[in-house]
């Protein structure tokens, strides 16, 4: 079934040329949208002195580094070839033989998408669609089989799931004792963060 799923999605590539250019750009640089995405949200935070903010961009970054490092444990346990390795198929972009379950791509854009919903479920929401796009250009282009992706998308929602019961209130919590411990050695910086905005 996943091989069959995946011959469906890759051999509509070469078969439309801004389609696969569109695929392409998805699948090499879709995961710096949601890479900037967190910046934003952060610099939001420093520009509107809002620390809610600048935790859930933080703590986005947390889960979504927990989740790549699982899915290196995971590669290293149980090696799948890439499509390509053994099979003819539509390989729009260069790429290494590295294991292929899970999808990093996958993984790390959506938990992203789902780390970002405290601070705005509509631009969650956008992203989670961006993340699927993405998902989908990584086999279209050859890289993934379906199941890589899905395996992805399956560790995030666990991971995600543990982190926010368990953990994320203790980050936010550590975060925001290291930030003011530097903000409080930076002096002025200190109340431009903290200090409350005056009421005109």
């Amino acid at each position: 079934m996943n091989m069959e799923i995946f011959k469906i999605i890759n051999n509509l590539a070469n078969k439309n040329i801004i389609l696969d250019k569109i695929m392409i750009f998805f699948s090499e640089y879709g995961p710096y949208i949601f890479m900037a995405a967190i910046v934003i949200v952060f610099i939001s935070g420093l520009k509107q002195k809002n620390c809610e903010n600048r935790k859930i961009a933080v703590s986005t970054v947390v889960v979504t580094v927990i989740n790549l490092i699982i899915n290196i444990i995971v590669r290293s346990i149980f090696h799948v070839d890439r499509p390509f390795v053994h099979n003819k198929v539509n390989l729009l972009l260069p790429h290494d033989s590295a294991s292929s379950f899970p999808s990093n791509h996958a993984t790390g854009t959506m938990s992203i998408a789902l780390g970002l919903e405290k601070y705005n479920k509509l631009l969650s929401r956008i992203l989670t669609i961006l993340s699927i796009i993405i998902g989908f250009s990584r086999v279209y282009v050859g890289h993934h089989y379906p199941m890589d992706v899905i395996g992805g998308y399956i560790i995030v929602f666990a991971v995600n799931y543990i982190y926010n019961l368990k953990l994320r209130s203790k980050v936010d919590n550590l975060y925001e004792l290291v930030e003011k411990k530097i903000a409080e050695r930076l002096g002025k910086l200190h109340s431009k963060l903290f200090q409350p905005k005056s009421s005109n």
